[in-house]
């Protein structure tokens, strides 16, 4: 045998290997149709299962605790319907489309109602758990999509139990449920609105899914009596699949462009405003203020002048990010004084000038920057004294506190006295909420001024 062949019969008995490997020849489509078919319908104790599943996800929302929220993951029956929509779009079953259609909305509102009720006789801080379900990213896009196919692939076999791919479409669907009827219980619309959306996103998805991998398995079609009948339903269904896929491109595209953005943001970030000699960024993010999209960046370190803000403003159509920049930072310490020197020797300059008219202005604007200085500055006895009654009432590691003036990227600036806090290790969100509101109350009154910001430092 020649070497040429012996190389073939390898390569085709390592192709042959792992076809057979990776083969999906084992569909029971009867079986697997029946299946799905029943897992459909919203009946009795599927009903009861999906309010003790969401009750359950909701404490665990409640409670910070994604063990929690698997667990609920693990009992849910959501899998049934959203799959029965993709199977009935891919063998032209209008009947399973309508009947799946019908019990996707009637999971939604019972788990809407379910979390409602229970948010609003219980009280909830607003946990990272409940709030990154608020915005649907890409990566929730295609937990769903793998939890589809997973869901689908799991149905053709008529396995027989679905809880590792129901578990995977639960993690897409519940918590986005569960959230939507937190936002409903405070009353907060954008909530309610963003997770809803995730929820009907990754409902899609999941369909999206389950149709291609019918289409590629070929489930046997729907059969008509006539062809005009046959007709008539394939276009009923290619409606239903435009109005439902339509509208999720637009979402898909906003969505797709939102995370262009940030990625454009967090450059912009790193290669312009992390560059600047000495200065540290605390924190960045995108904000809608007095409908202007403003990225509100928080620094510390050397002070950044204003030209140096415009300038920054400036660069921020080199990376083609969609708003306008606010920089907030700390007033470097003798700033006023320095300012004040910088006066004095231009006051010296004029008198060989002979400009009595300049000197006079200088003067005035001398006692103007005393004045703001005396009101602005905290006398290190009070800083001490805010200090040490402060850590006496609670759990601080570190406090520091001044009058700090934030500026826009226009003329405009606004003083407001700032505290600097670094907590216990020990305290979780809400206690560190709690004792951040004492602790402004307790600086309204030593300090008699309303505007207090408290920023934590870590």
């Amino acid at each position: 045998m020649s070497e040429e062949k012996l190389s073939k019969i390898v390569i085709n008995r390592i192709i042959n290997y792992f076809a057979s490997v990776f083969s999906l020849a084992d569909v029971n489509y009867k079986q697997s149709i029946t299946d799905i078919k029943e897992g459909v319908s919203f009946r009795g104790f599927n009903i009861w299962i999906l309010i003790c599943s969401i009750l359950i996800a909701s404490l665990g929302l409640n409670m910070n605790s994604t063990a929690v929220v698997i667990g609920a993951m693990l009992i849910s029956p959501l899998m049934g319907p959203i799959v029965g929509l993709g199977l009935g779009i891919g063998i032209y079953d209008r009947v399973l489309i309508g009947k799946s259609l019908k019990n996707i909305a009637l999971a939604a509102a019972i788990s809407i109602a379910t979390a409602f009720v229970f948010f609003k006789i219980t009280p909830t801080e607003e946990v990272p758990e409940l709030l990154s379900r608020t915005r649907p990213t890409l990566l929730d896009l295609f937990v769903a999509f793998f939890g589809g196919i997973a869901g689908i692939l799991a149905a053709a076999r008529s396995l027989s139990s679905n809880t590792i791919p129901g578990v995977a479409i639960a993690t897409a669907l519940m918590p986005p449920l569960c959230t939507a009827g937190f936002g409903l219980a405070i009353g907060n619309w954008d909530y309610f609105a963003g997770a809803f959306y995730l929820f009907l996103m990754n409902s899609i998805m999941i369909s999206l899914a389950s149709l291609i991998v019918v289409i590629y398995l070929r489930y046997p079609k729907f059969s008509f009596v006539d062809n005009a009948k046959k007709r008539q339903v394939k276009a009923g269904i290619f409606m239903v699949v435009a109005l439902i896929i339509g509208p999720s491109i637009y979402f898909y595209y906003n969505l797709l462009q939102e995370n262009l953005n940030n990625d454009r943001i967090e450059n912009y970030i790193k290669n312009e405003v992390e560059t600047q000699p000495g200065v540290h960024v605390n924190n960045y993010k995108l904000l809608n203020i007095d409908d202007k999209i403003t990225l509100m960046v928080n620094v510390s370190g050397n002070y950044i002048e204003t030209d140096s803000i415009l300038a920054l403003q400036r660069r921020l159509e080199k990376y083609s990010v969609i708003g306008t920049l606010k920089i907030i930072q700390p007033q470097p310490i003798g700033f006023k004084e320095q300012r004040l020197d910088a006066l004095r020797t231009d006051i010296i300059k004029e008198l060989y000038q002979n400009t009595e008219q300049k000197i006079q202005n200088k003067d005035d604007e001398i006692a103007l920057l005393k004045s703001e200085v005396k009101r602005l500055s905290i006398t290190t006895y009070e800083i001490d004294k805010i200090a040490t009654l402060a850590k006496s009432q609670y759990d601080l590691q570190r406090i520091a506190v001044d009058n700090l003036v934030y500026n826009d990227r226009g003329s405009k600036k606004d003083t407001i006295t700032t505290a600097l806090v670094k907590w216990d290790k020990n305290l979780d969100a809400s206690e560190k909420k709690r004792q951040a509101n004492k602790l402004s109350q307790l600086l309204e009154i030593q300090l008699s001024t309303k505007n207090i910001e408290i920023i934590e430092i870590k």
